[in-house]
Parts: structure tokens; sequence; C-alpha cells
């Protein structure tokens, strides 16, 4: 079941790729399972956005809505719409999966279908798309349909055999006129519940981290406590961009809290670290005005810790200076009264003395 998560892990974050300019996007992520697991046969993830608010599964059979702040069974006209979709998504994944299994032979084992399926608004609440995409055991792409309103793009893939001319251009009509619109209806709905949430905008903290490691310094970019998840990071060194070959990391990752990070690292050796190098990380988002920028200049970095090293040895020495001074006084001042004392006691032994002639 791998292979099943991470899948389900990388669709989850493709939902919003087109979404960052400010549009919005809703995506069913759909799962059939051929085979004994502790899974439900067939389930199916509501993502609005980046954010869940739908589930159903071929045990309940009912759409269950997930928005942020409850989780309860409705029975609404959008409800019993999403079971009814779901319900029909299910009966032709089962059979395409059927078909997949007997055309690769395959008798044992579990086996995945994967479908990840849904439509795109823009800001002005035009629709931007509509799309479907299948995958057979993590491994093969199945099919694919792409509408964007003045182009259908339809990949039978690999698999199985594809629809001929009058298949797609009937599917085509279906997808104009009923799931689109039916896709779009849904999405407006699911705003205006999730409005808080989905279209909220938290600006990023940003760090310029740099930690040594073998040969040299790694230099990082860190963007966190951001949302939406859109955001525009780079790395530069002297005013201009590290191409990103040289950079390691570079996804968008979540948070926990709801918000989003992201990290670029470069290693820089050492001997490109004693050149003096400016480098600058530099973060844009829906969120902000203006850019956020915070540089670090190598080479110069030496010459503040030998400026430091320097004062360090400085306040040393003058706090072994008082010491020394103190102690010295101290034992200057027990040498005086270990004198006066003996004076003392001679001038009281001087005058027993005399007491005891007189007598």
């Amino acid at each position: 079941m791998g292979k099943l998560s991470v899948f389900l892990f990388v669709l989850s974050f493709y939902t919003i790729v087109n979404a960052g300019s400010g549009s919005h996007s809703l995506w069913v992520l759909a799962t059939y399972i051929i085979g004994e697991t502790p899974f439900p046969e067939f389930t199916v993830v509501l993502m609005l956005d980046d954010v869940q608010v739908g589930y159903y599964d071929s045990n309940d059979k009912q759409s269950v809505y997930r928005g942020q702040h409850r989780k309860v069974k409705t029975e609404d006209e959008e409800v019993k719409d999403g079971a009814y979709v779901f319900e029909h998504m299910n009966h032709h994944i089962k059979e395409r999966s059927f078909q997949l299994k007997h055309h690769f032979n395959l008798t044992r084992g579990v086996q995945v279908q994967q479908r990840i399926s849904g439509c795109e608004m823009l800001d002005n609440g035009e629709p931007a798309m509509i799309m479907t995409m299948d995958n057979f055991n993590g491994i093969f792409a199945d099919y694919a349909i792409y509408y964007n309103m003045t182009h259908f793009i339809y990949d039978a893939g690999k698999l199985l055999q594809g629809w001929n001319g009058i298949r797609q251009a009937q599917n085509k009509i279906i997808i104009e006129n009923v799931l689109l619109p039916m896709c779009i209806k849904t999405l407006k709905s699911f705003l205006k519940r999730e409005k808080n949430i989905v279209m909220r905008k938290v600006p990023p903290r940003l760090r310029l981290i740099k930690k040594e490691v073998s040969g040299g310094f790694q230099v990082s970019c860190l963007a966190f406590g951001f949302y939406p998840r859109h955001i525009n990071l780079t790395l530069l060194r002297d005013c201009q961009p590290v191409a990103e070959q040289e950079l390691t990391g570079g996804q968008v990752l979540p948070s926990g809290d709801g918000t989003y990070q992201l990290r670029k690292s470069l290693e820089v050796s050492t001997e490109e670290l004693k050149k003096r190098h400016n480098y600058t990380c530099t973060a844009s988002h829906l969120s902000l005005d203006n850019k956020l920028d915070v540089s670090w200049e190598s080479g110069a970095e030496k010459v503040h810790l030998s400026t430091l090293s320097v004062l360090l040895v400085m306040l040393l020495i003058v706090i072994l200076l008082g010491i020394f001074i103190c102690v010295k006084r101290r034992r200057s001042n027990t040498a005086s009264q270990l004198k006066l004392a003996n004076v003392d006691a001679n001038v009281s032994e001087e005058m027993n003395f005399s007491s005891d002639s007189e007598t």
C-alpha cells in the first residue's frame, strides 16, 4: 500500500498547481482496490484547493461533508449529487480496473486504480478547465482528459484501446454541458462555505540559514508559515539567480498548522567560501505587497568573526587582570593585617612584662 499513499500524496499537491494566481479548484481523489486490505474497496477524498471538504467510501455509500470546523453527514442536494457522482465513478473505475487486471494477467496480490478529476475556476467566476487522469498500480499512467474551454485533449494511454472519434465527441459534449457546470456549481458552493479558510492570506517568514557541512557550508533559503501554498522563492548570488539544478529541495510542504513551508539549499565549497559573495533570499507571495529579502555576505563573515575574536580576547585579558589585581590587593591586605596583629601582640607582651617587673 506504500505506492497508493505516495501517489495520493503527490496528487493532493497537484490540486492547486494552477491556482497560485488566486483561482480556485475542486478535485476528487479516488482510489479503487482489488484484493484484501483493511481499507474500503472504493474511497474518495474531495479537495477544495488544498483543504479537504468531503469524503465518500463504498462501505458507507454516503457523502460526508468535512469542512474546517465540522465533520457531519448532511442530506442537502449538494451531498446527494456528490454521492450519485461518486457511485457512478466507482462503477467506471471498477470496470476499468478489472479490464487492466486481465490485460496484465494479474491473478494475485493487490491492484490499485486511482483517479484525479476536477475543475478550476477563475477569480471572476468563469470556468478555467476540467481534467481527469488515471493511474494503475502507482506505475502505469492510464488515460487522461483535459478541457480548457477551447481545447479538448484526450490521451488513451498505452494500456487499453482508446475511444474512437465519435466517442470522443460524445464525451466532449457531456463534459461541456453536464460535468463542467456541475463541478463549477459545487466549487462555488464549497467556496462560499470555506472562504474564511481557503481565501485567507498569511505572509511568509523568511530565513537565510548557514550550516557548516563537510567541505564547506550549506546556504539555505527557508520560507515558512505562509498560505496559500503558491510562492516564488529565489536564491541570488551577487544579485544573480542561482540555477535550479544547483539547488536541493524546492518542494512546498505542509507545516501541520494549515500553512506551508519551502526550503532551497546550495552547497558552497571551502574555496568558494573564501571569496566575497552576497547571498540573498527573496520571496514573493499573494499576501505581500513587496518582496521579502534577507542577505548574507561570505568572506566578510570571517572579518566579523576575527574582530569578535579580538574583542573576546581583550575582554578575557581585562577580566584576568582584574582578578590578578583583586587577588594581589587581598594578599596585601592580609599581610598588613597580620603585621598589625604581630605589633599588637608585641606591645601587649611588653606591657605584661612591665607589670611583672613592678611587682
